[in-house]
């Protein structure tokens, strides 16, 4: 199967830039996200092959706990001659498993402590300051343009089912799920924000939740790069007949939720995420979804809410909201 370059990585000023999980779950699926196969180091050097002599490759190694014993060979072969540069970050644990994996190869293996990288190939000083601030950039400039043109206008205005917003469109997350390349970057982007909310709060018994069918792609995929357990909220809410009613009875204390969501605009499936968290004796501590409506402190007496990017402006003025009077 051929992959466009700029499916399975992208370019800006200064250096090309992948994640070597985006190329894992590409080339093998997810079974094992955290295994660095042969697969996958041959999307790696393509991109390698591909990419201008001057422009460093920047590969994210996050997630990755192991590598097979020949996964690396073909990268070691086009980088060989010395002429182009592969940058690893997030892997320097990983500094001597690589060194091995070397082998005969002529290319040339230097690592920095300081800022946890290994850079393979051409030794020419990168600037890591505005490698990382160019990755920010375009990261933004991505999440914004997926979920900008994601949205759909009606025909005219109607109110939001179960808020009350009126609004000339929505912002449907089926757009991006069923596009393989953005959901899986997007996935990513979301499971970077939740190692975040992990480190910081530290929480114990953790579990995902998410409370509706296009919520639960992401909080699935979370839930397997992070290994957390997640549930899904069935038919519970102001319009829906609650067809299972015995999960009132399973009482789980000390569990600390954290909703997976796409898009909130009333904030109606985080409340029902939140009175469903409760009735099991349970707590929702976050909330993280792809795009929010409302600004990141509107919930926090009763929750945090972390999300990729905010609605208001991100069509340019084509999405219009406001409330129902």
């Amino acid at each position: 199967m051929e992959h466009k370059l700029n499916d399975i990585s992208f370019t800006t000023t200064s250096y090309v830039y992948s994640r070597i999980q985006v190329l894992t779950w590409i080339a093998n699926g997810t079974s094992l996200l955290n295994i660095l196969e042969k697969d996958a180091c041959e999307l790696l050097a393509l991109i390698v092959s591909e990419t201008e002599a001057n422009k460093p490759i920047v590969i994210n190694f996050k997630g990755i706990t192991d590598i097979d014993d020949h996964a690396m060979d073909s990268i070691f072969l086009k980088l060989n001659d010395n002429k182009k540069q592969l940058v690893i970050i997030n892997g320097h644990h990983l500094l001597g498993k690589i060194d091995k994996l070397k082998k005969d190869s002529k290319a040339i293996i230097n690592s920095n402590s300081e800022n946890e990288t290994i850079t393979i190939g051409k030794a020419s000083q990168v600037d890591f300051i505005e490698v990382f601030k160019e990755r920010e950039i375009y990261i933004e400039k991505f999440i914004k343009s997926t979920i900008s043109n994601s949205f759909k206008k009606f025909p005219r205005e109607i109110r939001l089912c179960s808020t009350p917003i009126i609004a000339n469109g929505e912002f449907n997350s089926s757009e991006i799920i069923s596009n393989p390349n953005k959901f899986i970057w997007i996935v990513f982007f979301l499971s970077d924000k939740l190692s975040k909310i992990l480190n910081e709060s530290r929480l114990e018994n953790v579990k995902l939740l998410s409370a509706s069918l296009r919520g639960a792609p992401f909080a699935a995929m979370l839930g397997l790069i992070h290994n957390i357990k997640f549930e899904t909220i069935d038919h519970l809410g102001p319009r829906h007949k609650i067809f299972d009613i015995n999960f009132v009875k399973q009482k789980e204390k000390g569990i600390n939720y954290i909703y997976i969501g796409d898009f909130v605009f009333g904030g109606t499936e985080i409340k029902i995420a939140k009175t469903y968290t409760e009735m099991k004796g349970s707590k929702l501590c976050h909330a993280l979804v792809i795009g929010s409506l409302f600004d990141k402190d509107t919930f926090t007496h009763e929750f945090d809410l972390t999300y990729l990017t905010g609605l208001k402006d991100i069509t340019g003025g084509e999405a219009q909201f406001k409330l129902f009077n």
